[in-house]
């Protein structure tokens, strides 16, 4: 393994030990000393005593896959990725990712800017307005303590500039705060409904002491949900008035000539590199996407969607990387198992839990074909598998996940595996 292994860990990770009673870790494992770097050097079984169950892991092979083919993309685009960090909330992931090249780490609170930089990550976009006093008096704070800590914020009002401005002056920073003008459409979340309206928040922050406009975004995300033909038109036609934002603003000297044009969730990045393609080669438009869950991937809502199953030529190719190993507690009737496995640890709001392998008493893994969740309780799933197929209690089930966000947030330390061996660790600061 290399993005994980082979980078500079985060501060304070490689050598902090699970904490006893950590979820899926038993409390006397190697009297709670147990570490990335031991893990490193020494790889442990995943099928032993360790470890207690219901357990997620994460394949490091796919994770490292993932991480290089998003990399690839983006250097034969002329782009960059700030990956968005509320998917996982882990700081080996953005080291890896940063590592990789990535621009920044973006976020969506300031309590999660603060969880990265507390663990080295300098380069944060809080892809959202910041109005709450303790946030925005941490970020300038933090600013003039560390001289390499460089964030950027959004604002889509003149009113929200004005509260960014209003906090700046009380403190009076000795550099500049960055912003990004937010460009919305009628019905999604934030960002300036029209384009006249963008420009004049950009005119705003221009006027304003102690800010700085350094470019444009936008979320296109909600403009559609299946990446349907159509939904991609409405995209191509939000990425141009984007960049017309950005053009009026360079016009007036809000904006440099050579500005950020940033947009892309996970399923239309595609669709926004090649609208924005050729701003990027000809007006010196630096373009930053802005995608998280191409580092996971999962079984259910961006397996079916991601673009290269959509067919969308030289898109990369994402693997799944997370999933959870429950152990089968009862099998009440036939064709019906209860697994040790629940809301509390695995996301629901887009899919259940895809049942995928079978883990017998004679450590063999078996494929289930046809097997499907049908329900999950607070601790258990009810698992339909298909007819004749036999589990017992004690069996072990791996389950794909759908949607990471919901279920990274549901575990504090995740074993890396290659293969059926313990590799090394992932921590979540959720």
């Amino acid at each position: 393994m290399s993005w994980l292994l082979h980078t500079a860990p985060p501060t304070g990770l490689a050598d902090a030990p699970v904490p006893p009673g950590t979820k899926g870790w038993r409390s006397d494992s190697r009297g709670g000393a147990l570490t990335a770097r031991m893990l490193r050097e020494r790889p442990v079984p995943l099928f032993s005593k360790q470890f207690t169950f219901p357990l997620a892991v994460v394949d490091g092979p796919a994770l490292e896959h993932n991480l290089a083919e998003m990399a690839r993309y983006c250097a034969a685009r002329g782009v960059v990725i700030a990956p968005h960090g509320k998917t996982t909330m882990s700081p080996e992931i953005a080291a890896a990712q940063l590592a990789a090249g990535a621009f920044a780490i973006t976020v969506a609170t300031v309590t999660q800017a603060l969880a990265y930089h507390r663990h080295g990550v300098q380069r944060v976009l809080v892809a959202n307005e910041v109005t709450d006093p303790g946030s925005l008096d941490w970020l300038l704070e933090t600013m003039d303590a560390d001289p390499a800590f460089a964030p950027i914020v959004c604002a889509d009002s003149v009113a929200a500039v004005r509260l960014l401005a209003e906090a700046a002056a009380a403190r009076a920073p000795r550099r500049p705060l960055d912003v990004l003008i937010e460009l919305g459409h009628p019905g999604g979340r934030t960002g300036a409904r029209t384009i006249d309206d963008a420009v004049e928040v950009g005119r705003e922050v221009q006027r304003s002491g102690h800010l700085r406009g350094v470019g444009v975004t936008g979320y296109e995300g909600t403009l559609g949900h299946a990446g349907t033909p159509a939904e991609a038109e409405r995209v191509h036609r939000f990425c141009l008035d984007l960049l017309e934002v950005g053009r009026r603003l360079v016009m007036t000297g809000a904006l440099p000539q050579r500005h950020i044009v940033s947009a892309a969730g996970s399923l239309f990045f595609t669709e926004v590199c090649d609208a924005l393609a050729e701003a990027a080669s000809h007006d010196g438009v630096q373009v930053v996407l802005r995608s998280g869950a191409y580092a996971i991937h999962d079984h259910g809502l961006y397996d079916r969607v991601t673009p290269s199953n959509r067919g969308i030529r030289d898109a990369p190719t994402f693997r799944p990387t997370t999933t959870i190993w429950a152990p089968v507690l009862s099998v009440p009737e036939q064709g019906l198992a209860i697994l040790l496995l629940g809301r509390r640890d695995v996301g629901f709001d887009q899919g259940l839990p895809a049942p995928l392998r079978h883990r017998g008493p004679d450590g063999a893994l078996r494929p289930i074909v046809g097997a499907e969740t049908t329900e999950l309780n607070d601790q258990h799933a009810f698992v339909r598998l298909p007819e004749g197929y036999d589990v017992s209690p004690g069996d072990l089930l791996q389950l794909g996940i759908s949607h990471p966000c919901t279920t990274f947030d549901k575990w504090q330390v995740l074993p890396v595996v290659d293969g059926e061996f313990v590799v090394d660790l992932i921590h979540t600061f959720f």
